[in-house]
This record gives structure tokens, sequence and C-alpha cells, in this order.
């Protein structure tokens, strides 16, 4: 009866002591959404367990925390603390940084998922013809708004609150195409697979492309992002969301048919195969950190000569708080098909050897 008692109270202090291990364990969340064709790298890394085996491999796990149209915003759910790291439109958030939303970006995921139209008849060709004109986007803090100013300033078109030559108005995403068709606008900024299906659908005329325009084609619209507490907190959790992400970028990269049909068939996105796969292969999805700081540097400084951020902002302190390097993060990583390997791509970039053709 003694060694049956003894091993009672040893098997309940092993449990125990396993509980207690167990609810310590770290936990990073993560965000997603569906229904967003460009978060493929996002639900690759969720599907193919790439979040689970690189916090795994540091004793950690991973939760999702997904963003429901409709509900709260991305930004509300990051400075609510119910989310740790994730993925999206950097330039839609550049306002709020400033504003003190406590997040950090850590490396570029993607390029060119946001594309301006006009209608077939319309008179503009180019950016440098939209003075005077009205033009519709997803928001107003939208990125589709701050790659558009950029490029607008470079025209010489202005876009500051004392010197303002164009007109945003803001539409839900599905109601962009219908107000161009109307001529409610006379251009509009959509991000895929929206634009892609308007241009299809109304026979609309492309004029700007981010993923193929001079000004943006070394540009990342979509990067990854941690948060201050998770960076005080678990710097190796940041680390480790980081490199799955770069590596779930580089498989969308080789393989867009197979991310693809991932989303479908786990109901992230809708739509039909072929197609989606045809614009995931046209993105590009090479990960990289020193281009996607070289991206964030560039939009503050434009942005702040804009009048978006303020004149007062320390620009220097707000890139270098803004984007930072995390120790064990390479600067991206390559997808090998055939061997079914990642390989870490190291050093600083300036441009990229852009495999892919990409329509105009």
């Amino acid at each position: 009866m003694k060694k049956v008692f003894t091993a009672i109270v040893f098997a309940a202090i092993v449990f125990t002591g396993c509980e207690k291990k167990s609810s310590s364990q770290k936990v990073v969340r993560i965000n997603f959404q569906t229904g967003t064709l460009c978060a493929a790298p996002v639900h690759v890394a969720m599907k193919m367990g790439l979040f689970d085996e690189e916090l795994a491999a540091i004793g950690q796990k991973a939760e999702y925390v997904q963003v429901v149209e409709g509900g709260a915003t991305l930004a509300e759910m990051i400075a609510s603390g119910k989310v740790d790291a994730g993925y999206g439109l950097y330039a839609t958030q550049l306002q709020a940084m400033e504003n003190g939303l406590p997040i950090s970006y850590t490396s570029g995921i993607h390029v060119g998922c946001t594309k301006y139209y006009v209608r077939a008849d319309s008179n503009i060709y180019s950016a440098k013809d939209l003075r005077g004109k009205k033009i519709g986007v997803p928001g107003l803090a939208d990125s589709s708004v701050m790659n558009l100013k950029r490029k607008l300033m470079d025209e010489g078109i202005g876009v500051t609150a004392d010197n303002n030559e164009v007109e945003f108005l803001a539409y839900a995403s599905s109601d962009l195409a219908i107000a161009l068709n109307n001529g409610a606008v006379d251009v509009i900024g959509a991000h895929d697979p929206v634009a892609t299906k308007g241009e299809r659908a109304y026979k609309f005329r492309k004029i700007l492309d981010t993923g193929i325009d001079e000004k943006f084609v070394n540009e990342y619209c979509c990067q990854q992002f941690v948060t201050h507490k998770l960076l005080k907190e678990n710097p190796e959790g940041a680390a480790a969301v980081t490199r799955a992400l770069q590596k779930a970028s580089a498989f969308v990269e080789a393989e867009p048919r197979i991310a693809a049909q991932l989303q479908i068939e786990n109901n992230l996105v809708a739509g039909d195969l072929d197609f989606n796969a045809e614009l995931l292969d046209e993105l590009n999805f090479i990960p990289s950190r020193s281009l996607g700081k070289k991206t964030f540097d560039s939009a503050a400084r434009q942005l702040q000569e804009a009048g978006i951020l303020k004149k007062t902002t320390d620009i220097e302190k707000f890139i270098a708080q803004g984007y930072i390097e995390l120790f064990g993060v390479p600067d991206g990583y390559s997808y090998d098909s055939a061997t079914q390997t990642y390989k870490e791509i190291n050093g600083t970039r300036t441009s990229f050897n852009l495999k892919k053709y990409r329509r105009k």
C-alpha cells in the first residue's frame, strides 16, 4: 500500500510539473483574415505548420486571431492587446504608428497588389493626368491613397493640405468598380483580387500598377509587424514568426498554384483556382527585410513632406523605431520546389532581379 501511495504521489507531482510547464508556455497571437488573396503567406504559414514549427523550436506555440470585416480593425486589435504579430498593408498603419500604435515592422513580404483604373473611354492615361480628378479608394488612410499621393508629388501635383489638387473619396471595396463605371469618380485605386475582377468585368484601363511601376517595383505593400510588447517580453517569438512568414512568402513565390489551392480548400479565400493562382503568380512574394526597411524609410520621408505625417515628428527616430532588425532573422528566404527546402538570403538588397514577366 505504501508503494502504491508513493507512486500516486509521484505521478501527481509529475503531472503538476507538466501542467505548470504547459501553462507557462509562451504563446504568440498572430492575426489573419479571410477573403484576402495576397494574405497567402499567412494562410500558408498557418496551414502548412510554419508558424508552429518555428515557435515549437523555441518551446512556444501559435494562436490565431481573425480580423473580421465589420468588426474591430487590425489597429484596434493591436491597441487592445489582442494581437502580438501579423501582416498587412504597412502604409495604412503609418499615421496610427505616429499616433502611438505600438508596432514595428520586421520584414517585407510581397510587392504589388494595388492598381489604379479608369474607364476605357477616359482621357486619363497616367498619374500626371490626375490634377483636378476624383479618385475612389477603399479608405482615406489606405495604402492606395498613400502610394498615389507619393506618385502625384513626383508629377508636381499638389496633395498637401494647403495645395490639394485631387479629391479622394472612400467606398467599400466591392463598390469601387461600380462607382467608376457609373462616373461617380474618374479613377479608382484597388487591391487584388477586387482590382483585376473590376478590370475584367467592366473593361477598365489600367493607368498605374505598383507591381511594375518604376517607383514601386522594389517597394513592399504588405509587411510583417510585431508589437512592442512582444519585442520587449519575447524577442525570440518575434523572430520566429518573422522567419516563418518569410518562408511562407518564399513558398508562395515558388508555388502560387498550391498556395491558391490551399486558400480555397481551407475556405480562406473564395474564387476560381486558375484566376487566383494567376494573380498570386503575378505578384512578387520574394521576402526581404532590407528592401522592406528601404520602402518604409522612403514612404515615411515623402509622406512627411506631403504633410500626412506631422512636420514635428522626428522622422529619423520614427523610422528607427518603426522598422527593426531582429537577431536570428535573415534578409529573406528562397524555396526550392525540387528539394522542398528553404535557403536563407543574407546581405542588403537594393533591388530585385525579377524572374517573372508581369503584365502591364
